[in-house]
Parts: C-alpha cells; sequence; structure tokens
C-alpha cells in the first residue's frame, strides 16, 4: 500500500469517527428541530463573508509576492480560489501542492520560489493563530484543562517556525554548504543548492519591514474573517452565547486540522463545533446543525469560487493527478542541467 493510499484511507477513518461522535445521541427529530430555529437571512453575511476571505487570501499573496514579481490581484484570486478546492476536496491536505505548482506557470515565479514564499506565509499564520488563541483563552472563563494545555502545541510551534525560518534566512544556505552539501555527490550537492537559493528568493519580503507588516496586518483581518463567520451563525440559530464563543470555535476546529483532514473537514468540524458550543450551554443537536451549516457555506463556497476560476486558470481537475509527477520531473531535469553547467 502506498503511503499516499494510506494516508487518505486514515483521514476517512478520522472522518467516519469523528462524524460517529458527532451525530451520537443526536435523533433526526432533535436535528430537524434544530434546523428550523436557523434563520436563513443570515445566509447573506455569512456568504459574502466567505467570498471575501478568498479575496484577503490573495491580496495577502500578492504582498508577500512583491519583491519577486507584481502579480495582478486577479490572477491571484484564480491560482488561489482553484488551490484552495482542490485543498478542500482532495483527502489528506493532498491538494496543497497545486497553489505553487499553478503559479510558477501563471507568473515567472518559479515553483521554488513560491514554496520559500509559502514557508513565510505558514509562519505568519502560526503566530496570527496563536494570537487568536491567546485572546479565546484570556477572555473565556470555565475552560477544560485540556484546552488550555493543549494551546501550549501551537504556541511552542509558533516559535520553533519562527526560529527556523529566521536561521533559514540568515544562515541557510552558508550552513548548508558547509554541513551538508560537502557531504553529497556533486551531482545532488547542485541541486540542492538551487533548491536553497530559489527558496530563499522567495523568502524576499522578510527584509522589508513595511511589507512584513502589511503581511501581518492582511493575515489578522484574514484569520478574523472565519471568526466572525462563525459568530454570524451564532446569531442565525440564536444561541444565547457572547462573541467570544466565536473565537473558541475558531480554536477547536484549529485544532481539529492537525489531524488528516477527509474532504471540507467532514466530520472534525463538526463534532469541533459541539465541544465548543457546548461549554457554553449549546445543546448538542443545535451544536451539531450549527457545525453542519457552517460547514457547508465556507466549503460550498470555496468549491463555487473553485470552479469558476478553473477555465480561468486553464486547467482541469484531471491535471491536478499528474500534476506532482510534472513537478517532480522538472526537478530533475533542472539538477540535471546544474550537473551540466
Amino acid at each position: 500500500m502506498s503511503s499516499m493510499t494510506r494516508n487518505v484511507l486514515v483521514s476517512l477513518g478520522i472522518a467516519a469517527a469523528f462524524l460517529f461522535l458527532a451525530f451520537r445521541s443526536v435523533s433526526l427529530e432533535e436535528l430537524g428541530a434544530s434546523f428550523a430555529r436557523f434563520d436563513p437571512w443570515w445566509l447573506i453575511p455569512a456568504v459574502a463573508i466567505s467570498l471575501l476571505l478568498q479575496v484577503f487570501r490573495a491580496w495577502r499573496w500578492q504582498l508577500e509576492l512583491r519583491p519577486l514579481e507584481h502579480v495582478p490581484l486577479g490572477r491571484i484570486w484564480i491560482v488561489t480560489a482553484v488551490a484552495y478546492m482542490a485543498i478542500n476536496l482532495l483527502p489528506a491536505r493532498l491538494g496543497e501542492f497545486v497553489r505553487p505548482w499553478l503559479m510558477s506557470r501563471r507568473s515567472s515565479v518559479s515553483f521554488s520560489n513560491v514554496v520559500g514564499n509559502l514557508v513565510v506565509e505558514k509562519t505568519m499564520d502560526s503566530l496570527v493563530i496563536v494570537f487568536y488563541i491567546l485572546l479565546g483563552l484570556l477572555t473565556t472563563e470555565n475552560l477544560p484543562p485540556w484546552v488550555r494545555q493543549g494551546a501550549v502545541v501551537p504556541a511552542v510551534a509558533a516559535v520553533v517556525l519562527v526560529v527556523l525560518v529566521v536561521l533559514l534566512w540568515t544562515k541557510g544556505e552558508p550552513f548548508v554548504d558547509r554541513w551538508v552539501i560537502r557531504y553529497l555527490p556533486e551531482r545532488f550537492g547542485a541541486g540542492l543548492r538551487r533548491f536553497l537559493r530559489a527558496l530563499l528568493d522567495g523568502m524576499r519580503v522578510l527584509p522589508n519591514t513595511k511589507l512584513v507588516t502589511a503581511v501581518f496586518l492582511v493575515s489578522l483581518a484574514l484569520w478574523f474573517l472565519p471568526i466572525l463567520s462563525s459568530w454570524v451563525m451564532i446569531r442565525a440559530f440564536g444561541f444565547d452565547a457572547p462573541f467570544n464563543a466565536a473565537l473558541i470555535v475558531f480554536i477547536f476546529i484549529g485544532f481539529g486540522t492537525a489531524l488528516p483532514q477527509a474532504p471540507g473537514m467532514i466530520g472534525t468540524y463538526q463534532y469541533a463545533c459541539i465541544l465548543a458550543l457546548g461549554l457554553f450551554g449549546v445543546a448538542r443537536s443545535d451544536a451539531l446543525a450549527y457545525g453542519i451549516v457552517l460547514n457547508a457555506i465556507q466549503l460550498l463556497t470555496l468549491v463555487a469560487q473553485g470552479l469558476v476560476a478553473l477555465p480561468l486558470a486553464g486547467v482541469k481537475l484531471a491535471d491536478f493527478r499528474s500534476a506532482r509527477a510534472e513537478m517532480r520531473s522538472e526537478e530533475s531535469s533542472a539538477r540535471a542541467k546544474a550537473r551540466s553547467a
């Protein structure tokens, strides 16, 4: 069994387990009554927020890529929409490679450049998410001990990631030359040095204080949108819960992303909502209905935008299957050129 097949099976197994936990002890009558309390007028701001989220992702990526190339916002939105559709439709996050693969075909930015750029982006995401986690922990009383203890993991991970990125930027090439490449055959060392240089090139946003600040502020706004979306759904169902309940929903869903995911986070998403809203006295059936609607809105808007962007990107869903093999072929070709240079 290949590692990809194993990852897919694990992700589907986790989804099935969490779906069982989510629907356990909830009758169809109770669930139907919970759906009946939903006010559909709140779908308008909920959908608008989900659509706006993709625009903010594209805007931030445009800022991050500015030291390499000024890519029009519309083109970045197309790549972002297609990539996030793939991420949410393919199991075990197998769609993660689509974004750098597609951007390298829609601009002069190389695949390795985009990977370096995304390293910076993931670091920024980690810092902002930790900020919102701390905000949620500080504003919510009577949280279970495991929640506060669990929050230490992303906080430590964020610090470690920041340190690694700084070390990679400041010491990357000399360190790899001295401690890695010198011990490798020349044909492997040349390819690794080329990839590392492209990776560092993709991180050129780091020395630009204004750009980094702008990226951080946009990241704060970007990650506030799913929290706001959670709050809109709380209002739509008429729950008697404070705004920080939306923060706790965000935190619990974030914990769920650490697991191998089925398409759209189905299962883990609903159970996370049940656990989070249960802390505020929301009935299990109500929280389950909430998780189903919120997850559906976010997933369907992502897929809808991806389907609109797909023909504009000049690719088809079937192309994703061959993309990884294509990228490996290009890397092999690049190493061959490096050896002959």
